[in-house]
């Protein structure tokens, strides 16, 4: 019999990480193996049917807070394989840091490149680690870690598909942008990008998801080649973005920043969209929302990078193929790259001029999401990859 599967972090469905337990969950509750949860669910996130499928997890996060809170301070060992969720650095959570199961596998999404003797040394902790890109992967295995597998993360067609258009943005050529504000997501790119293309065609639209909930994160934008100073933070403490684009040149009429978007608005706002732009520097995953995109049939720009990687070649999305070095004095960015702002106004040129060709993409890309790269996909895969 199988040991239950114990997550380090919280169910969410406001940002990756969060989906990635939610479906994970969702499947394993469906074969009767609910997972034990090691952080408090955020329940309230949750659209109502997965709220009603998850709710009784807490039970178990309870259990297990109780026991903790019985033998405080150590390390509490538990009848579980414990996943630990790790970002840049391999640095572990609070929970990893509390319990330890039968086996210990690292779930890792990351963009940090370096690899110092003290992350090295985190890293050989684990029996296994579980990433979410061919570029992870690779980077992984060129420093000698024995056991990396592989997972595609993805999308659920019940919730992201085509829709028809509410034309709420009238007869204007709306291009979308999404992904939290900061110098790693290329916004920088974007402003440069559209406000020349914007200049050539008046009735462009700029549509933006760019809330950060971190706003001290956006300020690394400081590094841009493009943009003179990163975002202010207004009184209200959150990110000045429309104040910015304006700063980079982006006419306010030209511009719309949709703040923080719940799940259910996301499908309906790409349904009003002609193109979706991502010329971001660097994706440790797959870019949860340029999949979301291509799943919704929008014609798609994606940078040749990093874990975009795994979503080119198959003829579904627009590659930005003109990548240039990004500076990396520490060694913390290999494999990252710097998008052209001419070939991105150049490929939203062709997308908006040969609609035939963009129509084209965006239903092979639209059969290849809900075919190859859903959650329910991803979650078989991932169970499978955490058990051996």
């Amino acid at each position: 019999m199988n040991l239950p599967l114990a997550f380090t972090w919280s169910l969410s469905e406001m940002h990756g990480w969060g989906l990635v337990g939610v479906h994970a969950a969702l499947y394993l509750a469906e074969i009767g193996e609910p997972p034990l949860l090691l952080e408090k669910p955020a329940l309230s996130t949750l659209r109502p049917l997965n709220r009603e499928r998850l709710g009784g997890l807490v039970s178990g996060y309870e259990r297990m807070m109780a026991l903790a809170a019985a033998q405080p301070g150590g390390t509490l060992a538990i009848d579980a394989d414990v996943l630990h969720a790790l970002g840049n650095g391999f640095e572990a959570g609070g929970s990893s840091e509390r319990f330890r199961g039968r086996h210990s596998v690292a779930v890792v999404a990351f963009e940090d490149t370096r690899m110092d003797g003290a992350i090295r040394a985190r890293a050989g902790q684990y029996e296994r680690m579980i990433v979410h890109s061919t570029y992870n992967k690779a980077l992984l295995e060129a420093e000698g870690l024995p056991d990396v597998r592989l997972t595609f993360q993805g999308i659920d067609p019940t919730e992201m598909g085509p829709m028809a258009p509410s034309r709420r943005f009238g007869d204007r050529f709306v291009v979308f942008s999404g992904g939290k504000l900061e110098f790693r997501k290329g916004q920088d790119i974007v402003l440069a990008a559209f406000k020349r293309f914007h200049a050539r065609h008046p009735d462009a639209l700029l549509v933006t998801a760019w809330h950060n909930p971190w706003p001290a994160t956006a300020m690394n934008m400081a590094e841009s080649p493009l943009a003179a100073a990163p975002p202010r933070v207004g009184a209200d403490g959150r990110l000045d973005i429309r104040a910015w684009a304006a700063e980079n040149g982006v006419p306010q009429s030209a511009f719309v920043d949709l703040g923080f978007i719940g799940r259910d608005s996301i499908a309906p706002v790409l349904a009003d969209c002609h193109a979706a732009v991502f010329p971001n520097r660097c994706e440790g995953a797959t870019n949860l929302v340029a999949m979301e995109a291509l799943a919704c049939g929008v014609p798609t720009i994606l940078s040749a990078n990093t874990g975009h990687l795994d979503l080119l070649g198959r003829d579904i999305a627009f590659p930005l193929a003109d990548q240039s070095m990004v500076p990396d004095a520490a060694g913390a960015r290999i494999g990252w790259g710097e998008s052209s702002v001419d070939e991105l106004v150049e490929v939203l040129e062709t997308v908006r001029t040969d609609t035939a060709e963009a129509r084209r993409r965006a239903e092979r890309a639209i059969t290849f999401m809900k075919t190859e790269r859903t959650w329910r996909s991803f979650a078989e895969s991932f169970v499978a990859a955490c058990r051996g």
